[in-house]
């Protein structure tokens, strides 16, 4: 009697417990469903958001590969600022600053 009781309360138990985890479920999927600021998302609009997206990033790419300031592929070197060579700076620049 007392091993068919225990299996009563696990069984119920058990059914408790499936109901929360599928109404915790079903309201993580319910977030993941909606947008910030527009609710839910029909597929189409989705796609098209998706599309706009690459457009964006397709003109961001064009304008800035035909920018009027080019970037250097390697850093240019540093240069001392008394005599302008590089391989050096000004405090260990060899040249004496006082004779210029």
């Amino acid at each position: 009697m007392a091993i068919m009781h225990e299996n009563a309360l696990l069984r119920a138990e058990v059914k408790t417990l499936r109901e929360a985890n599928s109404s915790l479920a079903k309201r993580r999927r319910a977030k993941k469903t909606r947008l910030r600021h527009g609710g839910t998302l029909e597929v189409g609009e989705g796609l098209d958001l998706l599309d706009q997206k690459d457009v964006d990033a397709q003109l961001r790419e064009a304008t800035r590969a035909s920018s009027s300031r080019a970037r250097r592929a390697q850093p240019r070197e540093q240069r001392c600022g008394i005599c302008g060579n590089t391989g050096h700076n000004a405090r260990t620049c060899e040249i004496d600053v006082e004779t210029c």
